[in-house]
């Protein structure tokens, strides 16, 4: 008789509530709301994830974002490429702020938390961006309800 395992349980789970929206005082700061509980909590959180505009900007630099989407939208009119480009980046920005929580989270996130600010995990976030640049491709394209392409034919 076989024995199966069930499937690991996330500690946490995440929902997007919403953004990304422009910070209503300074235009530089991006952020995203984002309702988050841990099993072992009695209730959940929100959390606003601000991202800089110049961070998110040497982000998209990191995995030539904008000119990969170019190339991947380029068959499209104009009119459905403008579309698709601009929510392309709001899907990049949301990305972002998903993974920049996602690495507070493998830090211990306190139930406390209300805000991950724009100064913390900057580099950690680079780092992760170089390291998962093709799966955040394949997730915008997903998203996008684009087929996925060869990397080589989209840069």
């Amino acid at each position: 008789m076989g024995t199966s395992s069930s499937p690991k349980i996330p500690s946490y789970r995440t929902t997007l509530f919403f953004g990304p929206e422009v910070h209503e005082t300074n235009p530089d700061l991006v952020y995203c709301v984002f309702n988050v509980k841990k099993r072992s909590w009695k209730g959940g959180i929100q959390l606003v994830v601000e991202i800089e505009q110049p961070h998110a900007s040497r982000c998209k630099r990191i995995l030539r974002l904008e000119a990969w989407l170019g190339s991947i939208l380029r068959h499209l009119p104009q009119e459905d490429y403008d579309e698709y480009f601009q929510r392309g980046q709001d899907l990049f920005l949301q990305y972002l702020c998903q993974e920049k929580l996602q690495l507070a989270i493998e830090g211990g996130l306190r139930q406390e938390t209300t805000l991950l600010s724009h100064d913390v995990l900057s580099q950690e976030l680079e780092d992760a961006i170089r390291q998962n640049g093709h799966a955040l491709k394949a997730t915008l394209l997903a998203e996008l309800d684009i087929p996925p392409v060869e990397e080589s034919k989209a840069q």
